[in-house]
């Protein structure tokens, strides 16, 4: 399992000197008939993006299917949004978001619903 933290971070994982929460991108490969997964979590935004298209991107090189676990990511911005288009664009992508909040309405609002998968966790 491969591991993407975002630069400038901090080590504990927790926050940053400008109390933003920490990003991490980790990568599941896939196995047999499961798609390789990037779980993300914390703020996903222009200072990381690049980070979290490396993840996808990677997780991708094992497999053209790739499932992005979003529940733990607190917040994303247009940046974050482009990566996940980006990866859309070339693989097949299932989106695991949380039943509402914040990341759901932006991916709904820039219309990732429409051309992925995406599942809420009961």
């Amino acid at each position: 399992m491969a591991e993407h933290t975002a630069a400038g971070d901090d080590d504990d994982g927790h926050s940053t000197a400008d109390g933003d929460l920490q990003a991490y991108f980790d990568i599941v490969p896939g196995t047999g008939q499961q798609p390789a997964t990037v779980r993300a979590s914390g703020d996903i935004d222009l200072a990381n993006a690049a980070r979290f298209q490396a993840a996808l991107t990677e997780a991708a090189a094992t497999s053209g299917e790739i499932t992005a676990d979003m529940t733990a990511v607190t917040y994303c911005d247009s940046a974050a949004i482009h990566a996940l288009f980006t990866a859309a664009r070339h693989n097949r992508l299932t989106l695991i978001v949380p039943e509402i909040g914040p990341i759901t309405t932006m991916l709904k609002i820039a219309g990732l619903d429409q051309i992925t998968t995406v599942i809420t966790p009961h």
